[in-house]
């Protein structure tokens, strides 16, 4: 009676958590190719966890209780690997080929990844499947790895295996996938495009994206790609030593993401990793929430379509359950509250300093205030990574009254607000502490 009374208790969940904000997938790019929209046509926000090793480390169960934790938590897509290198095994002990022959996947592995798909559809949730990941430091599939699979498979087989990944989960709607993996192909991109290739053509419905060493996006490599769906810029921030063998300095996010937004052929495109949220040392990609907040904030008004939450538990280590805790992880739910409450899709980066005309801090550097605007003129939307003031041309804004707030990223409330007459250029003051989102809008 006791098992059956928690059964019930659970689908019960599944079914309250799976009518709230259910997307219709599968996606889309928009008409403008600026940010993806479901099968209803409705603008999706991509807000994903770095949830990277959830089918080789986790149980069913254990699959299913993170889901429905993230879920709650307002994360709506888990970025995943369907294997990090070809000899790790899952908790049932299966190992994703046998004999590391792309020719013979093992059916006993994707079966658990297929459960846990269909969990996440129970619930609404997108998943990015990561096949199979290349690595930036010899640790998967790719040059230089312990098996160097895509170089021992070959081409041919790198095509079938495509073609038998795109017909064994082009059932589902909620996924989407991401070719590479923390690196550029180097001397396997025939091997990566014959994989993307047999995907494409047996799922063409299901959007894929490329995973670049950081630097570089996936329309730096594959722009003119077929399969190519949507973009990931990759950066953590400037002018910081890198584990990737990489020559050329990491940018901000907001630069990337500006390169990225007015390049000439347009998709989608997302951070596809956050600085990492941790406990450990403040270095390579572990970070703090302020660091973290800034990213998505910059993101998203730099003309991005969502962002990836980076958090150190990525490979489910013991404490697994405790790290989905951490205090960035909480504010992110502030960050897709926020843009939930305005139409974020319409907005255009204001790469001139129209709006904001001081203030704005150096480009380049952590200080860099990011500002959008409606295409209609009627809302403003500021973030500025530090407290202090900056001056706003007020006429970029319509209407002869505006009201102006300051929103707290860190807890999602908003200060008092206050009304001024729509007149030429005005100084605002931001409340103190870390950082603020300043949203200036016409009163109807």
């Amino acid at each position: 009676m006791t098992v059956r009374i928690i059964a019930v208790t659970v689908l019960l969940l599944l079914a309250k958590l799976s009518s709230a904000q259910r997307p219709a997938f599968p996606l889309k790019p928009s008409e403008n190719g600026r940010y993806f929209v479901d099968a209803a046509g409705k603008p999706f926000l991509y807000h994903a966890d770095t949830g990277w090793q959830l089918y080789s480390r986790l149980t069913l169960a254990e699959a299913r209780e993170y889901l429905i934790l993230r879920k709650k938590q307002g994360f709506n897509t888990i970025q995943t690997m369907l294997s990090m290198n070809p000899d790790s095994a899952n908790r049932s002990g299966q190992k994703p080929f046998i004999n590391y022959d792309f020719a013979r996947p093992n059916e006993a592995y994707f079966n658990h990844v297929a459960n846990v798909v269909d969990v996440a559809d129970s619930l609404g949730m997108l998943l990015n499947f990561a096949p199979f990941w290349i690595g930036c430091c010899r640790e998967g599939y790719g040059v230089g790895a312990k098996v160097e699979m895509y170089a021992r498979n070959g081409v041919a087989k790198s095509r079938q295996l495509g073609t038998w990944l795109g017909k064994r989960f082009g059932r589902y709607r909620n996924v989407v996938w991401t070719m590479g993996g923390d690196n550029d192909p180097l001397t396997i991109r025939p091997q990566i495009e014959a994989l993307a290739e047999g995907i494409h053509a047996a799922a063409p419905q299901q959007l894929i994206t490329y995973h670049a060493r950081a630097t570089h996006s996936s329309t730096d490599l594959f722009q003119y790609a077929p399969w190519l769906g949507y973009s990931m810029i990759y950066t953590y921030w400037r002018d910081k030593p890198n584990t990737y063998n990489n020559p050329e300095l990491m940018p901000e996010v907001y630069e990337a993401a500006l390169r990225e937004y007015t390049k000439s052929d347009r998709m989608p495109f997302i951070l596809g990793e956050s600085q990492y949220e941790g406990t450990g040392a403040i270095e390579n990609d572990i970070g703090l929430p302020h660091q973290i907040r800034r990213q998505v904030y910059w993101t998203m008004l730099c003309g991005g379509a969502g962002h990836v939450y980076g958090q150190d538990g990525w490979y489910f280590p013991a404490n697994w359950r405790a790290i989905m805790q951490y205090p960035g992880a909480q504010q992110m739910k502030h960050a897709i509250a926020f843009f939930a409450g305005i139409p974020w899709w319409e907005l255009t980066p204001d790469i001139g300093h129209q709006a904001v005309v001081h203030g704005y801090g150096d480009y380049g550097k952590a200080n860099y205030v990011t500002t959008a605007i409606t295409g209609n003129n009627d809302l403003l939307v500021a973030y500025l990574p530090q407290p202090g003031p900056v001056t706003v041309n007020m006429s970029r804004l319509k209407g002869p009254q505006l009201s102006v707030r300051w929103y707290n990223p860190r807890t999602g409330e908003y200060q008092a607000g206050e009304r001024f007459p729509n007149q030429g250029v005005k100084k605002l003051f931001s409340p103190l502490q870390e950082d603020w989102v300043l949203v200036i809008a016409s009163e109807k």
